[in-house]
């Protein structure tokens, strides 16, 4: 079977809606940071050999993009083809898995051998949000390709016992954790599946072998973390203040048990209200139309049900990759569809397991009439999930398109030498407008009198129902409360959400046909 054909399915129809509707992949805030940080200060480091700089985020998915940006050029295109490539890499590694651990692991005896490999894959090629996250200048098919690649790789080393292939394990889970901390769910669920093995093989085979093997995978492991833990380690020997490069999302991230049946929190991101507790919100994820949607996230089922009756350890470590990535979700306060992509490798090999499973009571029961009516709602399945997928995909391109008529409107309205304040809007203005664009979420009240001394004309842009809701009792909620209460905000036009305000100067009345001619 060619294993990567499934990856036609994701790779060319996204490509045709990113082009069609001239979708760079930049978005919101994070693909802006991501790009930025990549297109600028990484790409002058590598240039010139000098040690990464400092980022939020952990640099695996940077480095790919500045990489690619040598070939591509200072585009964002360079940074939406490492993530259409890496979410083509995951179909591929979602077959490569599902393959060994159910066709090749242990000799199992399968009539279709091809059935649970092209099952897995076509349910991650369909997937919606991998489709958007394909898409988008993001880090999150890089680190599920790279998270899956080397779960793979450590399923071979379970039935080959080749030191390679632990090694290729190491450095796929560790570039995995390189681009999203979350895989570090998924390392630790395949080191203490790989430790199992080391142990099994020891019984078998020369101690010093298995010793070897696990040295190497440690040093691989390690030399792919080196540009995380090599800065902070020289931050520690020098005694610096700052926090550590890489590591800024452990500052605003808090854990509890208890949030997994909340569904309001108070965090960096303001006050969050959702309808679902967290755990049910991940729990019910599956059954998404933006997941596997309502008629395949019943696959899981029989898949579990085969996976802990069947005891193959590889299945095990794969059900403990999910189950900690669900752990750490439900417990973290937030809610993002996003996240749930961390998961996607396992419970997809689960549901293609579930759907072998099925077919097999249904022959075992002389039923064989019935497998077509299975092959049919696994079809419409895959259907339902592809129309997801188009729409989810087509949604961001749309949101991006009425982000730049936005970004048009407001240009043509406001005087060049005007300054600009908003909120979740800046990188969008500062990317696409000559307008200098500042962000309101970085500027205190108190900072407000002496910027605005200048008297120079001066617009906000924000999204007023939210700031009042989710801001309100956030310094980004005060430094509204002081434009609107202290200087004053004038309504100038509005943009859907979106209202354009100007500061009223403290020396005179506005008036909008002085600045606006009909």
């Amino acid at each position: 079977m060619r294993l990567w054909a499934p990856a036609l399915v994701l790779l060319a129809p996204v490509a045709l809606l990113c082009v069609a509707g001239r979708f760079d992949g930049l978005y919101g805030q994070d693909p802006y940071a991501y790009y930025n940080y990549a297109i600028g200060p990484l790409r002058d480091s590598l240039l010139s050999l000098r040690p990464l700089p400092a980022f939020f985020w952990p640099p695996g998915y940077p480095l790919l993009v500045a990489l690619a940006s040598l070939v591509l050029g200072e585009t964002p295109l360079a940074g939406q083809v490492v993530s259409l490539l890496m979410g083509a890499a995951a179909v591929v590694g979602a077959a490569l898995l599902a393959e060994e651990v159910w066709v090749r692991r242990q000799g199992l005896a399968t009539p279709q051998p091809w059935l649970v490999p092209l099952a897995a894959a076509l349910l991650v090629a369909c997937h919606p949000q991998l489709w958007q996250s394909s898409a988008v200048v993001m880090a999150d098919t890089t680190g599920l390709a790279a998270a899956t690649l080397g779960a793979w790789a450590l399923a071979r080393y379970g039935r080959a016992r080749r030191g390679r292939w632990l090694a290729l394990a190491a450095a796929g889970l560790a570039f995995a954790i390189l681009s999203r901390w979350i895989y570090g769910m998924a390392a630790a669920a395949g080191a203490a599946y790989a430790l199992t093995l080391l142990r099994s093989a020891r019984a078998g085979s020369s101690p010093r072998r298995s010793v070897w093997h696990a040295l190497a995978a440690v040093a691989v492991a390690g030399l792919v973390l080196a540009p995380i833990w090599g800065p902070a380690v020289l931050r520690s020997a020098v005694a610096a203040p700052e926090a550590a490069p890489f590591a800024g999302s452990f500052g605003v991230y808090t854990w509890s048990p208890l949030n997994a049946l909340r569904r309001e929190f108070a965090t960096t991101d303001g006050v969050l209200s959702y309808r679902l507790p967290n755990g049910l919100y991940y729990a019910l994820a599956p059954a998404h139309r933006y997941y596997f949607t309502p008629l395949l996230a019943g696959l899981l089922l029989p898949g579990l049900w085969t996976a802990l009756r069947g005891g193959r350890r590889a299945l095990w470590w794969l059900l403990a990759w999910a189950g900690l990535v669900f752990a750490f979700h439900a417990g973290a306060p937030w809610q993002n569809f996003r996240f749930t992509l961390a998961y996607l490798p396992p419970l997809a090999v689960l549901a293609a397991v579930g759907l072998e499973t099925v077919l097999g009571w249904l022959t075992a029961r002389g039923l064989r009439q019935w497998r077509w009516l299975a092959w049919g709602v696994f079809g419409l399945g895959l259907v339902y999930m592809l129309a997801g997928a188009v729409a989810l995909t087509q949604g961001f391109v749309t949101r991006k398109q009425a982000d730049l008529r936005t970004v048009a409107a407001v240009e043509a309205l406001l005087p060049p030498e005007a300054r600009l304040l908003t909120f979740n809007q800046t990188f969008t203005f500062q990317h696409y407008s000559t307008l200098e664009t500042l962000e309101l979420y970085d500027l205190a009240a108190s900072e407000l009198p002496a910027l605005l001394g200048d008297e120079r004309l001066t617009f906000v842009l924000v999204d007023v129902g939210n700031i009042e809701s989710q801001w309100v009792n956030e310094p980004l909620g005060a430094t509204y409360r002081w434009l609107r209460d202290e200087r004053g905000l004038e309504t100038v036009a509005q943009f859907g959400d979106l209202t354009l305000f100007r500061v009223v100067e403290t020396s005179e009345v506005f008036k909008t046909s002085e600045v606006y001619p009909t």
